[in-house]
């Protein structure tokens, strides 16, 4: 189905795209290495107004302190190019009150490959989304 010329772009809003990211365990995580900007995959959980990840030691460095951070998730659909793509900024820090560690790891699904040695709380600073939709 062609649908070009009949998609729109609504403004998702705070607690939709909230909503919205709390309904799949996969996104991308935006950080910096040597002053570079690096994206990798990790699952993640929407706690509250709080996004928990898993974080792979050898891909995803985990702040010392706190660090500023992009998260990005979407579902958008190949064929009929219509879905939904949610953007987060905010502050990472790990996570390392035990029963905090213990709760998380019982709820997140960790199904990305590789080691899952620390989990990290991303606050939010300014969550945006937009959805795709057909247009009638």
């Amino acid at each position: 189905m062609d649908v070009q010329g009949r998609r729109e772009i609504r403004e998702l809003s705070y607690p939709d795209s909230l909503r919205l990211l709390a309904t799949v365990r996969f996104g991308r995580v935006v950080f910096t290495r040597h002053t570079r900007p690096m994206i990798r995959p990790v699952n993640h959980l929407v706690d509250g107004d709080q996004l928990i990840i898993y974080a792979n030691l050898n891909l995803v460095p985990v702040p010392t302190g706190r660090q500023v951070v992009a998260y990005e998730a979407d579902t958008i659909s190949h064929a009929t190019q219509l879905g939904w793509c949610v953007i987060l900024t905010g502050t990472a820090e790990p996570i390392d009150e035990p029963l905090e560690l213990r709760r998380y790891e019982q709820l997140i699904d960790p199904w990305l490959p590789g080691s899952r040695s620390r989990l990290v709380r991303i606050e939010p600073d300014l969550i945006t989304g937009i959805e795709l939709v057909q247009r009638w």
